[in-house]
């Protein structure tokens, strides 16, 4: 019985590479423009009619995927061919909350001023202002303060943003929490 589990363990692990190489030749040239990060090639499939609104085969938007590999051309690229801020990955993570991840401040105002919601949480109810708090990015915490992010949105379990600076010790971001109106 065990060496059947490992015989199939391997040879799945073989397949792997095959997959992704069958992935890599059906995905849309837009696809593979935005994951080299090729920003006239995918102003040129915008111009050619291509959706900017598509998922890769994970289920990340083109937006997310150019978001999370620090591509500020790629992304000004999509959002001017339409491209929704507020869309969903497979997660219900949304662009701005990867960005925050990433602490990218200047990808995380591109967004906002393309109307990406400070708030919008995930399907556990975290926000942009959470992951950045717990993560220490005190300027995406400045960034969506000022763009009127509420700071006491809690999650499914019960905690703010508030709650995960100080789980986190962040103790200048829990100082600009509560000046900005946070409580617990």
């Amino acid at each position: 019985m065990i060496r059947r589990s490992l015989l199939v363990m391997a040879l799945a692990g073989a397949a792997w590479p095959a997959l992704a190489q069958i992935d890599s030749m059906t995905q849309k040239p837009i696809v593979k423009a935005v994951r080299d990060g090729d920003e006239e090639k995918v102003r040129q499939s915008l111009l050619k009619g291509e959706n900017p609104n598509q998922s890769d085969s994970s289920g990340r938007p083109l937006l997310m995927i150019a978001v999370m590999d620090g591509q500020i051309a790629v992304v000004d690229a999509l959002l001017k061919g339409g491209a929704l801020p507020d869309a969903l990955d497979r997660e219900s993570y949304t662009s701005l909350i990867r960005a925050a991840e990433r602490g990218d401040v200047d990808i995380a105002d591109r967004l906002l001023k393309r109307n990406a919601k400070p708030s919008a949480q995930t399907r556990q109810g975290v926000t942009a202002m959470m992951v950045a708090a717990r993560l220490g990015h005190a300027e995406i915490v400045r960034l969506l303060l000022e763009r009127k992010a509420d700071p006491n949105v809690a999650d499914f379990t019960g905690r703010t943003a508030l709650a995960y600076a100080r789980q986190t010790n962040r103790g200048s971001i829990e100082t600009m929490l509560r000046k900005a109106g946070a409580r617990e």
